[in-house]
């Protein structure tokens, strides 16, 4: 079944590339390159094979991942926060994978954000982009049935993409690029097993070559607060995390966090930060492992955290590494990592100085929960 569906998908490109370049040919009028700002649509043939970050899923790899990508991306020749980013290329993507064990696995779907900056200042540049979206797997952990998978027990999952691809093939229009992405899923722990998949691949794709008009430039504009050289915020969010399976109980976890950031120029910070945690799950572990009633005081946790924040205007990315300066649980070693995204108000309204947040908090390659919340900045 997976070969046949191969060799659809290969069929299908071939057939796309062949119109594409014999529209090329019997038009010679076209300029070089796209710089009308409309959406495109841009197919990516995908190759490789999910990697089994943890012991418990090396039995489960047992063929390659085979899929392909529909991205409807654009250019927009001037923004005033992708002129820190070179203009990059934004848009949606549907994405569709086998996972090269179908019977256990199942198959994966995604509908993404996504965004590609340029890396070089060469005609031909490396595309480095992220995606953030909602994952569907059609195959989850089931205790009569699928009892063997214990890796995601949800259908359906957050979904995080890592893309990088180069051109290795130029016309006046098109271009054809190769590249290496990881399509990560997971829930977060809401809901136990959560091994999560991450699914490396090749990519092969097709794309307009999406070109900048080239003309000045004047801009007259108050930066936000947000925008300043370096600044405090705080940040108060919360989420939902399972112990045991099957069925078992969400606890809610809380989360403050306090943080420093500076400018390492326009595009990128530099942070540092202090979190403090209260997880009432963590009693319930204290009593499985430990035999133990603990005190509302084992079930804190806090910690110092350094990370790096990516500027897209409003909207900014962050990871973040940290160190538990106090932990009574210590099951999960010292350190901690967290992925998360924040979107701040606009400048029209009282609230400037607002933001939301969504992050995920893990352990290494292990999610630990899901958070979701808001903050300001000071």
């Amino acid at each position: 079944m997976e070969k046949n569906l191969i060799l659809i998908v290969g069929l299908v490109w071939l057939s796309f590339f062949s119109t594409s370049a014999l529209a090329q040919e019997t038009n010679t009028t076209w300029p070089t390159g796209d710089s009308s700002e409309q959406f495109h649509l841009s197919p990516q043939l995908l190759m490789g094979q999910i990697i089994p970050h943890r012991h418990e899923m090396q039995h489960l790899i047992q063929g390659q991942s085979s899929g392909i990508a529909l991205q409807f991306i654009r250019r927009k020749n001037f923004s005033w926060w992708g002129m820190y980013q070179k203009q990059p290329i934004t848009g949606v993507e549907l994405y569709y994978s086998a996972t090269g064990n179908r019977k256990q696995l199942g198959d994966q779907f995604a509908l993404n954000y996504i965004m590609y900056r340029p890396y070089g200042k060469s005609k031909r540049k490396l595309w480095y982009g992220l995606g953030l979206g909602m994952a569907y797997a059609t195959k989850t952990w089931n205790l009569h049935e699928n009892y063997q998978a214990p890796v995601i027990s949800t259908h359906l999952n957050a979904c995080l993409t890592l893309h990088a691809h180069y051109p290795i093939f130029q016309t006046q229009k098109t271009d054809w690029l190769l590249g290496l992405r990881m399509t990560h899923m997971s829930n977060g722990s809401f809901q136990l097993p959560n091994l999560g998949t991450n699914n490396f691949q090749l990519s092969l794709q097709y794309q307009p070559r999406l070109i900048l008009r080239k003309k000045p430039v004047n801009i007259i504009d108050i930066l936000p607060g947000f925008q300043r050289t370096r600044f405090f915020s705080f940040t108060f969010a919360g989420g939902f995390k399972e112990t045991f399976q099957p069925l078992g109980k969400k606890y809610p976890v809380c989360n403050f966090q306090f943080t420093y950031a500076k400018n390492i120029n326009w595009r990128h910070r530099i942070s540092f930060g202090a979190d403090y945690l209260y997880q009432p799950a963590l009693k319930k572990l204290w009593d499985k492992y430990k035999g133990i009633q603990a005190t509302p005081s084992q079930c804190m946790q806090a910690g110092v955290a350094i990370g790096y924040q990516s500027i897209f205007g409003f909207t900014t990315f962050s990871i973040q590494q940290g160190y538990y300066l106090y932990s009574p649980w210590m099951e999960n070693g010292r350190f901690y990592h967290r992925l998360s995204i924040r979107r701040n108000f606009g400048m029209n309204y009282n609230g400037k100085k607002g933001f939301i947040y969504a992050g995920l908090f893990t352990h290494w390659a292990k999610a630990d929960h899901i958070e979701v919340g808001c903050g300001f900045d000071l």
